[in-house]
């Protein structure tokens, strides 16, 4: 059961639909919202850029969640050092909640997005993040969850902290995607033991195990679309490249190109 639940709020594309979404999460789980705006002052940027007027944000959030019923905090972060990054300041209210909520990456036309913001929130809060679609009318998720298994730390520890969430989900399947029959035989095993232990838990699961060598971030969401899911559980599988560790391909291109949420945990 999810006690705290902890949303990024902002004016960009996607706030409305994933603070809707947010409430709807906090009323199955009788959950407090809390609403984390962020003022930052960046390097070499105007005033205009970090003191934009937050009042519309802080009212909508204040009257939806007061309309839904939901007991709920806003906090606003005025943080004066200038060159702090976003993530450090989530990361550190992200520490005392059971998950939080942020908004998808934006994919400007011919340049890559910047995901760093990303990255280091995943690998360095300790707890699980959920990416909402920047796009769309999506405003509840987790009814039918698909999981992304891959055997190792990241997916079982993605798994057991998206435990809250699929104990009340009305469809939980999981899926592994493999090269060869050799790493199939062994996923399916693996994903046998863990439908043994989610059934413990009240949880029922249906596996599967798909063999290709076609693009993997295409198959998931391929397979999401198929099997009509509205939240994907999976691992922030991360490299270490000269000693730093990086996200794997797989997260950046679905942080990118996902239509439904993410659950990640790493």
């Amino acid at each position: 059961m999810l006690t705290d639940i902890l949303v990024h709020m902002d004016r960009g594309a996607g706030c409305t639909a994933r603070l809707m979404a947010t409430i709807e999460l906090a009323r199955q789980h009788g959950a407090r919202v809390k609403g984390l705006y962020v003022i930052t002052h960046p390097h070499y940027s105007s005033s205009s850029d970090y003191l934009a007027d937050f009042s519309q944000v802080r009212d909508f959030f204040i009257n939806a969640t007061s309309k839904a019923g939901v007991p709920a905090e806003w906090l606003m972060v005025d943080w004066g050092q200038v060159g702090t990054p976003l993530h450090t300041i989530i990361t550190r209210h992200a520490y005392y909640n059971d998950v939080t909520l942020i908004g998808q990456p934006l994919n400007p036309k011919n340049r890559k997005p910047d995901l760093d913001f990303y990255e280091r929130l995943f690998l360095t809060t300790g707890r699980p993040v959920i990416v909402f679609p920047a796009s769309g009318e999506l405003f509840r998720f987790g009814n039918r969850i698909m999981i992304a298994w891959k055997g190792g730390r990241e997916s079982v520890r993605t798994v057991h902290d998206a435990l809250p969430l699929l104990q009340k989900a009305l469809q939980v399947s999981m899926v592994a995607i493999t090269p060869n029959k050799t790493e199939q035989l062994h996923e399916e095993q693996a994903m046998t033991e863990l439908q043994t232990h989610l059934g413990r838990h009240g949880i029922q699961v249906t596996t599967e195990a798909i063999t290709t060598t076609a693009s993997l971030g295409e198959t998931l969401l391929a397979h999401a679309l198929q099997t009509q899911a509205d939240l994907l559980v999976l691992g922030a599988f991360a490299y270490n490249i000269h000693s730093t560790p990086v996200l794997s391909p797989l997260i950046r291109e679905l942080l990118v190109k996902a239509p439904l949420p993410l659950f990640v945990s790493h």
